[in-house]
């Protein structure tokens, strides 16, 4: 591998287990996105002033006009982890709320806290490119546990990117977007994740690209042309 200054990460198996965002994130959320609901009245005003009527008159009207409908409605929506931008942006109210509060805290794998510090030294740029929205990605990075306390690492990562921002993760151009707006060629970069069309799009774009095996994870496409680690510690 040639030299590099710049990292672009996923996050759920790649940085964290999957565990942590299938069951500590979204039942967390399930279980407290009700209270937002009871803050507004059915069937929605979609016209109305309301912050949260706001959010969630983004959701369609045909789910919004009863409160039961509608969190029947969010509910196959996580169930099926579709990755719906409004969800996603009242998922990130919800575990801003769990960070503060201090009943949500994150692992990341140690390796990645300890590549993070290094890379940092080494004056590298790391951006984060992941399915969850820009604002879930800056509270996971700024409430991590390690080592008995909890450490803000957001200055470590230089930049964000969700793809309603630059479009599909299994697009090449969504990866050529992200270059393009850092000002950066893709043979200066590398991209690590633990999805293989991910992974596929990024080497179509000219990244330096790593399918990341940690445990939990499934093969989601077989391509046996791609390239595998398991920790980052010689990356």
């Amino acid at each position: 591998m040639g030299f590099y200054d710049t990292i672009i990460l996923d996050i759920e198996g790649t940085v964290c287990s999957i565990f942590f965002v299938q069951n500590v994130l979204f039942p967390y959320f399930l279980d407290k996105f009700p209270f937002l609901l009871e803050q507004v009245e059915f069937p929605l005003d979609h016209k109305g002033n309301v912050a949260m009527t706001q959010i969630l008159a983004k959701f369609p009207e045909r789910y919004t006009k009863s409160k039961e409908c509608l969190t029947t409605y969010i509910n196959e929506l996580v169930a099926n982890d579709i990755k719906d931008p409004t969800l996603k942006e009242l998922q990130g109210i919800v575990w801003q709320a769990g960070y503060e509060e201090g009943e949500i805290v994150v692992n990341l794998y140690d390796d990645v806290i300890e590549a993070l510090d290094r890379w940092n030294k080494e004056g590298k740029s790391v951006y984060i490119y992941s399915s969850g929205s820009i604002k879930a990605q800056k509270l996971l990075f700024s409430h991590v546990k390690f080592k008995n306390e909890i450490r803000d690492l957001t200055n470590h990562v230089k930049g964000y990117y969700d793809p309603t921002v630059v479009g599909s993760k299994i697009e090449s151009k969504s990866y050529e977007h992200i270059l393009n707006d850092i000002n950066k060629d893709p043979e200066s970069a590398i991209f690590l994740s633990d999805n293989m069309k991910e992974v596929t799009a990024s080497t179509q774009a000219g990244i330096k690209s790593f399918v990341v095996i940690r445990p939990g994870n499934t093969v989601r496409y077989h391509n046996p042309s791609l390239d595998f680690v398991d920790c980052f510690d010689n990356l």
